[in-house]
């Protein structure tokens, strides 16, 4: 007999820093999808949702959709959002319960409310309630983003959380099958523990690339454990998102077995061991421009742009895409063949305004607060304007992990003076895919100079064409210093080497 899951979607990651809030506004302009349409618009499009949908459905498992939600990383969400997704999730719950087989959630992990430290442990306490009370024993399962902040309350409520293992974030859709596979089998045997591990540690996002330590070496030591111990399902290794001033903020591990919770306890200790001691490769110094560039200066010939990383302006952790702390010094310089983007609504409207080919004179990003820069003049020809979609040309990519393989950039323009191509778009978008650059015309390959707004997770796409790769320190609230930011709820955490 086939089995019937009830399927949402609740995904954002909250910068607590930033002051302006995530609204439900911010969900729409992304995704607020209710009902059938949850299935009809990420059945196929690469995101976590496809995964579970698609693995749900080759194995006739009837799908029980209710809301699926997200919006672009940024400030806290108001509690109208959470609301939203509540009133769309729990009648469908308490009204189908009797008939399902399990509840099954994309989640990110890293998500605080105008009310709430941790309003994913919330909800999945609250699903873990609906159960308990009806006396209903079936498996709810979540994925979660590698980011995420877990809770010991995430952990209690679910039966099984399972995260990304790759950062850039290409396994994302993977992760919701292989969770999948593992919803299958606990609808069947529901014989499960879960062990979680919080650590003192909280890293910026600089410092947990998997494919550098420590995260490289701790993941390595995972996979090592679950492929010598059968009876561990599933060992997640979370960064966290350092920018959530939350008390469950940080890097922490947990496992999921069907043997004795001891030993997986005492593996995930071993595990903390190998984070340790790589610790010292979590804390990278970013550097600043002035010594950036003398090091680019000093690089012998080679093909393709010098990419100057923007850690500060991560638009994937939340700031506001417009900062100009490097790209105003970068053309003070006087070097040309520069690539950047900002987002920018109005420099936008009045280029429109302006026309394709008419030289305007802009004042260009540091809009958003004093964190990110000062408003930086450009004046230049506008080369183009578009409605600002496109469509991922890496369906791997980071960018797929939080929208599905199309995006939109809002209304966009592209100014080109004698030093830079600015794209100006009225919605920040993370660099994590060339498709961005692409469909306006950019060419990044043919650039000397490229300014990516990231930390890590525009690698998958830009490393494979750059000549050379450098991390710039500048202002912003993405800081890789998070010694910079006023933390309160940190207690007893370590932000930094000594």
């Amino acid at each position: 007999m086939g089995k019937t899951v009830l399927f949402g979607g609740l995904f954002h990651e909250t910068h607590t820093f930033l002051k302006q809030p995530t609204t439900v506004a911010d969900f729409e302009a992304m995704a607020v999808h209710i009902g059938q349409a949850v299935i009809d618009h990420n059945l196929g499009n690469a995101s976590p949702s496809d995964g579970f949908l698609t693995t749900a459905l080759k194995r006739g498992w009837t799908i029980v959709p209710t809301i699926q939600m997200a919006a672009m990383p940024g400030g806290k969400v108001e509690d109208a959002a959470v609301e939203l997704f509540r009133q769309n999730f729990f009648p469908v719950l308490e009204a189908r319960l009797d008939e399902l087989d399990g509840i099954f959630l994309v989640l990110h992990g890293a998500m605080v409310s105008a009310s709430s430290d941790d309003p994913e442990g919330d909800l999945l306490r609250d699903v873990r309630a609906v159960l308990e009370a009806r006396r209903v024993d079936i498996p709810l399962v979540g994925v979660l983003d590698l980011h995420a902040n877990v809770s010991q309350t995430m952990i209690d409520s679910a039966s099984a959380l399972v995260a990304y293992r790759e950062n850039p974030h290409k396994d994302a859709r993977d992760t919701a099958v292989r969770a999948a596979q593992l919803f299958g089998r606990l609808m069947d045997d529901p014989t499960i523990a879960q062990v979680h591990r919080p650590t003192r540690y909280v890293l910026p996002p600089t410092g947990v690339g998997s494919a550098d330590d420590p995260m490289k070496a701790v993941l390595g030591a995972a996979r090592a454990i679950e492929a010598r111990d059968p009876q561990i399902l599933n060992i997640n290794v979370m960064a966290g998102y350092s920018y959530a001033d939350v008390p469950d903020c940080g890097f922490s591990l947990s496992a999921a077995t069907t043997g004795d919770p001891g030993r997986a306890a005492a593996y995930l200790d071993e595990l903390v061991g190998v984070l340790e001691a790589n610790i010292a490769k979590g804390y990278p110094q970013d550097r600043p421009l002035e010594e950036v560039l003398a090091l680019v200066d000093a690089l012998p010939p080679g093909k393709g742009p010098v990419l100057l990383i923007e850690p500060a302006d991560n638009i994937g952790g939340g700031t506001p895409g417009d900062a100009t702390d490097l790209l105003g010094p970068l053309l003070a310089t006087g070097r040309r063949g520069i690539v950047a983007a900002i987002a920018d609504p109005e420099a936008v409207e009045q280029c429109r305004r302006a026309g394709v080919g008419a030289e305007v004179s802009l004042v260009i990003g540091g809009k958003t607060d004093e964190h990110h820069g000062a408003p930086l003049p450009f004046a230049g020809r506008v080369v183009s304007l578009s409605d600002g979609h496109f469509e991922l040309e890496l369906k791997t990519s980071h960018l797929a992990s939080m929208l599905g393989s199309e995006a939109d950039m809002g209304p966009c323009a592209v100014v080109e003076s004698e030093q830079a191509i600015v794209l100006l778009s009225s919605r920040k978008m993370p660099p994590m895919d060339l498709g961005q650059l692409h469909s306006q015309g950019i060419r990044p390959e043919d650039a000397a100079y490229v300014v990516i707004k990231a930390a890590v997770s525009h690698r998958d796409a830009y490393n494979p064409i750059a000549r050379a790769s450098f991390n710039v320190d500048s202002a912003g609230l993405c800081t890789s210093n998070l010694r910079r930011l006023p933390y309160r709820k940190l207690a007893g955490k370590i932000v930094g080497l000594p």
